[in-house]
């Protein structure tokens, strides 16, 4: 299978990986805040909204990754990336960050 594929889409696949990895990590995130809001103690606050848009919007992007649309699925996905670490979610913004970087990548790859 692999000897098949050409270099960027093995990138892209990468770079789909990654995204869904990241996108499903900033989905889940807002799970730690539903215990909080049974007991009373805590409201959601318009970041959690935030951080799962950009969760789903960041897998939406790795499939146009890997449909073949790089510049564009890869700078979605930049861009998500860094809204994601400006919410504070460091560790899936980068994931995130080098899904896109990936994606803006594989259309220069020689195969």
């Amino acid at each position: 299978m692999w000897s098949e594929m050409k270099g960027r889409q093995v990138l892209a696949l990468i770079a789909l990986v990654l995204g869904v990895v990241g996108g499903v990590l900033l989905c889940v995130s807002v799970f730690d805040a539903i215990p909080r809001l049974l007991e009373g103690r805590a409201h959601v606050g318009v970041e959690s909204f935030v951080v799962v848009g950009v969760g789903v919007v960041t897998v939406i992007a790795s499939v146009i990754i890997w449909k073949g649309s790089y510049l564009a699925g890869g700078l979605v996905n930049i861009v998500l990336g860094v809204i994601a670490m400006y919410y504070g979610k460091d560790s899936e913004g980068i994931i995130v960050l080098i899904s896109g970087v990936l994606g803006v990548v594989a259309p220069q790859v020689k195969d």
